[in-house]
């Protein structure tokens, strides 16, 4: 699937950099995505219930995928004011030796410098979710 336009005339920036974000993630490029996020990106997790650094980030996603699939559908792009767009998808998860659970309902919150990810806020319930420990170890 080729990565979304760089630019249109109908669409933001911010509504592009969350295009192109989820884009790497249906694709699990994490490398794209990282081109995404700002150097100063942050990210807080539904599940671990607190903010990660960039690099903590994709050090979770990479120990993540090796037990999770997540695949995101029904995708709807709010944008918001001061370059913030609200995303609300349902997503289908598949974690190993814990189960399946479908249709989860997921919010995310993105905000945005430029065509880059800045910030994302994930909200999901987490009972939802079948039992993993996603913790991140210190």
């Amino acid at each position: 699937m080729p990565e979304p336009e760089s630019a249109t005339t109908t669409k933001s920036d911010a509504i592009i950099a969350v295009e192109r974000w989820n884009h790497h993630w249906g694709n699990r490029d994490l490398e794209g995505m990282k081109r995404v996020a700002a150097d100063d990106f942050i990210q807080w997790h539904a599940t671990v219930r607190k903010n990660l650094t960039k690099d903590e980030e994709f050090d979770m996603l990479v120990e993540a995928l090796k037990v999770m699939q997540i695949r995101f559908k029904d995708i709807r792009l709010t944008a918001m004011t001061n370059d913030t767009v609200l995303m609300q998808c349902l997503g289908d998860i598949e974690i190993a030796n814990a189960g399946a659970r479908s249709d989860v309902p997921f919010a995310m919150v993105f905000n945005t410098r430029g065509q880059q990810i800045t910030r994302c806020d994930e909200y999901m319930d987490g009972r939802s979710l079948p039992p993993i420990d996603f913790t991140p170890k210190d």
